[in-house]
């Protein structure tokens, strides 16, 4: 089977004695990255070589930004990567900005009415092109035509799309506690703020849905609106103002013959049966470091409706762990989730600077050849 046909049977729920695994959507520190790529004895930068050394399941792209020129910030601010600079993106917050801070330029920290929601300058889905794919991690040139980069991916699991928000959006545009403000006491202002979010999202993930037929096997989407303790809003809040939303947004895959694949972090246990009715089949990031994301319970209760992608802490065991105890929690976890299928090994976010290389080659060997509990007699 190619990693792809592993892939596909997984998330079809059939039990692989080898577990699907894979590097968080494609993307690493340059420092580990540069640890790898000296274990292999690959050249700086050659990316998609480290992920062919891997031996990681999937291909993650995007459509490329034709769009006005980005305005590089006119302040200093960690980014997300070292070597990537911070620019005002096309919601007019600041992309790559490593930080939720409320000394960062909002530009709707003083929104009252929904008049002045109504002028803010909102992004065009004209602005991308969606017939060319690449990923974060590759230069504009290196982009290519939907088919080629489909072509040439064609063993692995091809995820197109990315992490483009609505709760977070609005903490963006906003700052973080104007933001919760509003979605207490003002409700109207929160709704036409979702509303112009939603027209915006809902053409560019059906444009990549319409340029990708036949090529693309998921469409990512994403969202963070818990904590490490809990939602960041009340529960029935966050039905209220979001989920039409991802309810319109999960079936627009489906429509083209894909996947519904999210991305969140933190507690959100309690959402979980709101995701799956809306349509989601593919949970990402799965952070059990949070409250009340017991990995059995998880597994048990929503199991075999939802696909979980992630599993692996990176707050401790990556960072932090022996490789011992690396591999021994990817034995943990494969245990628990790979029966029954519908389960995806990877790091629970992005591999950072204070992950050991040594770490990442341990989960991956022990991804690779560990055989479930439940599968010793087969």
């Amino acid at each position: 089977m190619t990693p792809r046909d592993r892939a596909l049977a997984a998330i079809g729920g059939q039990e692989q004695v080898s577990v699907p695994f894979d590097l968080m959507e494609n993307l690493i520190h340059p420092v580990p990255e540069g640890g790898l790529l000296r274990h292999f004895g690959l050249a700086e930068g050659d990316h998609e070589g480290l992920l062919s050394a891997l031996g990681v399941h999937t291909r993650w792209g995007k459509p490329a930004y034709i769009g006005p020129p980005l305005e590089p910030a006119p302040f200093s601010v960690p980014s997300s990567f070292p070597n990537k600079i911070v620019t005002r993106s096309i919601w007019g917050g600041w992309s790559g900005a490593n930080s939720y801070t409320d000394e960062l330029i909002r530009p709707l920290r003083d929104v009252e009415t929904v008049a002045d929601v109504e002028a803010h300058k909102w992004p065009n889905p004209d602005w991308f092109d969606y017939g060319r794919i690449g990923w974060l991690e590759e230069s504009p040139e290196q982009y290519a035509p939907v088919a080629e980069w489909a072509a040439q991916r064609s063993q692995y699991l091809r995820i197109v799309g990315g992490f483009d928000p609505i709760f977070s959006r609005i903490m963006e545009l906003c700052g973080m506690q104007r933001g919760l403000l509003l979605l207490a006491a003002n409700p109207p202002v929160i709704h036409a703020m979702v509303a112009h979010i939603g027209e915006y999202m809902e053409q560019y993930y059906r444009r990549i849905a319409q340029a990708g037929r036949g090529h693309i096997d998921a469409i990512a989407m994403g969202d963070d609106f818990a904590g490490q303790r809990g939602m960041l809003l009340h529960p029935r809040k966050w039905r209220e103002y979001f989920l039409p939303l991802w309810e319109k947004l999960f079936a627009i895959p489906h429509q083209y013959g894909m996947k519904a694949l999210l991305h969140s972090c933190g507690a959100v246990q309690s959402v979980l049966g709101d995701l799956i009715d809306a349509g989601l089949d593919i949970f990402e990031v799965v952070q059990l470091s949070a409250e009340g994301m017991d990995p059995a319970v998880l597994k048990r209760e929503f199991g075999s409706h939802l696909v979980f992608y992630g599993t692996l802490d990176v707050q401790s065991i990556l960072p932090f762990g022996t490789e011992e105890r690396v591999r021994s929690e990817v034995r943990r976890l494969i245990d628990i989730f790979s029966k029954g299928g519908r389960f995806i090994l990877a790091n629970s976010h992005i591999v950072q600077e204070d992950v050991p290389a040594a770490n990442v080659l341990a989960m991956f060997d022990e991804a690779r050849s560990y055989r479930p509990a439940w599968a010793k007699g087969v």
